[in-house]
């Protein structure tokens, strides 16, 4: 069952008796038709800001009211500066304590904000990057954590890949925790329904040289092996004698092989081995 996290806000401020949650929209950007939003919430005299891109006002407000609640809980990762200019300040995240506890790093310094990893990790960075780059996905924030040399890497965009669901959430967004001196990363998420789960401990330098296999098949069959063209889809074809990629006019069906695909040289070597 979904959680409602404007109720949820809203029995918060009614159990210590202080002032209802008051909403206003933050940012709107977009076109017209597609509309993206973020809202924030004042709760006590203090504003806090939901996700950035939310599809409709309704979702972005429960993204305030949730990052809200969880920073009165004591688990945020950020709240918002208590006068009216709603300018964004930090708190350390509490929630992710527990996660993982490793030595501590002193090369890896602390900050309460930023933009990048240290000059020393940026493949890590680069790598975290191009994984939701592909999917239209961005890093919005980096955020250290209390746990020494592990940072949250806040994701953005379309890219909502969960592994607890094998799919991209359709709303809500999702997290990395990556700690660059152990060169692991683990995905958790923002969706009500995922509260409390972690992926599998992944290493980097794996996935690194997995995305490389990938990328260089990829790259030795994106191409007609005779003519040189595009492949797609629709006009890939391999042949069946030597198993490289064609695209369909640099292939021929052979009568004396049961129509079996086969590239113009090999077409003319089963000529030259029938005739034989």
């Amino acid at each position: 069952m979904d959680i409602s996290w404007k109720n949820r806000l809203q029995e918060y401020c009614q159990k210590r008796k202080i002032s209802l949650p008051t909403y206003r929209i933050k940012n709107q950007s977009g076109p017209g038709h597609m509309p993206e939003f973020q809202v924030e919430v004042k709760v006590n005299n203090q504003w806090y800001v939901g996700d950035e891109s939310c599809v409709t006002k309704k979702e972005a407000e429960h993204s305030a009211a949730k990052n809200a609640w969880e920073s009165l809980m004591g688990r945020s990762v950020y709240s918002v500066e208590t006068s009216e200019s709603s300018q964004l300040s930090t708190t350390v995240d509490a929630s992710e304590e527990h996660l993982d506890s490793v030595p501590s790093d002193s090369k890896i310094p602390e900050f309460n904000l930023m933009n990048h990893l240290p000059d020393e990790y940026a493949y890590i960075e680069q790598f975290i990057d191009a994984k939701v780059k592909e999917h239209g996905g961005r890093i919005r924030k980096i955020v250290p954590l209390r746990t020494p040399g592990q940072y949250k890497f806040e994701i953005a965009g379309p890219y909502r890949f969960c592994e607890n669901v094998q799919r991209h959430h359709r709303k809500n967004q999702i997290y990395f925790l990556v700690h660059p001196m152990e060169k692991t990363y683990f995905q958790k998420c923002h969706d009500p329904e995922c509260y409390g789960f972690r992926s599998v401990l992944k290493n980097i330098a794996e996935e690194q040289k997995k995305a490389l296999i990938g990328s260089s098949k990829n790259h030795s069959t994106d191409r007609c092996s005779g003519c040189k063209i595009l492949l797609t889809s629709k006009n890939r074809s391999e042949c069946e004698r030597c198993d490289e990629m064609f695209c369909g006019k640099c292939t021929r069906e052979c009568e004396l092989c049961c129509d079996a695909i086969h590239c113009e040289r090999c077409f003319e070597s089963c000529f030259d081995c029938h005739d034989s």
